[in-house]
């Protein structure tokens, strides 16, 4: 297993990419005993407008994704990395979740909401550890577009005067 962290790379998602990330997202749904996955319907899946995969020595381990649902206002989409990656000794969430905000950034979004699951609570800190704000359902924006099955909210504010 990997150790360093310069082996991880953050891309651009590719429609190479596919294949891989449905690999690690049935790796992920195995972990747990309830769904974390919403049925198949014959809706048209949500497609961030900036999505990113983590490769690590070309194997896809992680993706995050930003949908803009308003000029200045996304959700943080597919955030997933796979168990053997996650934790701060390989840093590669952090790395995810660095290269979403700096979009957000660089494209004046002003604040980023997110949906999770209640059973996530590695993730519900590694969000509040990042600067989100844990908020209600009824705090989300009309147009928040999530997974039916996330019942834990956030949301992070930008200050782009720095």
């Amino acid at each position: 297993m990997f150790k360093d962290k310069s082996i991880t790379k953050i891309v651009r998602y590719k429609n190479v990419h596919q294949n891989g990330i449905d690999l690690m997202m049935n790796e992920i749904a195995l972990e747990f005993d309830s769904e974390i996955f919403p049925k198949a319907t014959n809706e048209i899946p949500i497609v961030p407008d900036q999505y990113w995969v983590a490769l690590d020595n070309g194997t896809i381990i992680g993706t995050i994704g930003v949908l803009v649902i308003d000029n200045d206002v996304g959700i943080l989409k597919k955030m997933m990395l796979k168990k053997e990656f996650r934790g701060k000794e390989f840093g590669v969430s952090k790395k995810l979740l660095e290269t979403a905000i700096g979009w957000c950034k660089e494209n004046s979004i002003s604040k980023i909401y997110l949906g999770t699951m209640s059973q996530f609570k590695a993730a519900q800190s590694f969000y509040t550890k990042n600067g989100f704000i844990q908020i209600s359902k009824s705090e989300l924006p009309n147009n928040f577009l999530n997974n039916p099955l996330d019942n834990v909210f956030f949301v992070k504010a930008f200050n782009h005067s720095n």
